[in-house]
């Protein structure tokens, strides 16, 4: 199972960066016009994951009560997720897909180590490490390197 679910994170890892230049595209395509080509991203993906959704009965448990109960700031990860595409847009002509993502991948990581240290949005809270310190170092080095070459 492990190497099944390695795999696809990969394959995913792949598809994230085929994300960035299709989007910097269609924002160019679009006289570069960033918020209107994330909204018709976002549409595109709500249209077809609405219609999986649907097909496969996701819905059917689906409440007021329940969408009530959850804390506010799930929502934020959507926002987030636009914050993200609109900065793709505009940073990937400018720095490239490979840069880009090294960046992107170290922020995920510095952003993962203080939201485990703290136990942010209900994770169970993981304490920072002179280990973990050594391992983030690395990649920030990591993308010195990338950034020269």
């Amino acid at each position: 199972m492990v190497l099944i679910f390695g795999m696809l994170a990969f394959l995913g890892g792949m598809l994230v960066a085929a994300q960035g230049p299709i989007y910097a595209r269609l924002a160019e395509g679009l006289g570069r016009n960033y918020l209107l080509a994330v909204f018709l991203a976002f549409a595109t993906a709500a249209l077809v994951t609405g219609i999986i959704a649907l097909v496969t009965g996701s819905f059917r448990g689906l409440s007021a009560s329940t969408l009530g109960g959850l804390p506010i700031w799930v929502w934020l990860g959507g926002m987030f997720g636009a914050i993200h595409v609109v900065i793709s847009m505009q940073s990937i002509p400018v720095l490239g897909v490979t840069l880009f993502l090294v960046i992107v991948v170290t922020g995920n990581l510095v952003g993962a180590a203080l939201y485990d240290h703290v136990g942010a949005m209900g994770l169970t809270e993981r304490p920072f490490s002179l280990t973990k310190a050594f391992g983030l170092a690395l990649v920030v080095l990591g993308v010195g390197m990338v950034a020269r070459a």
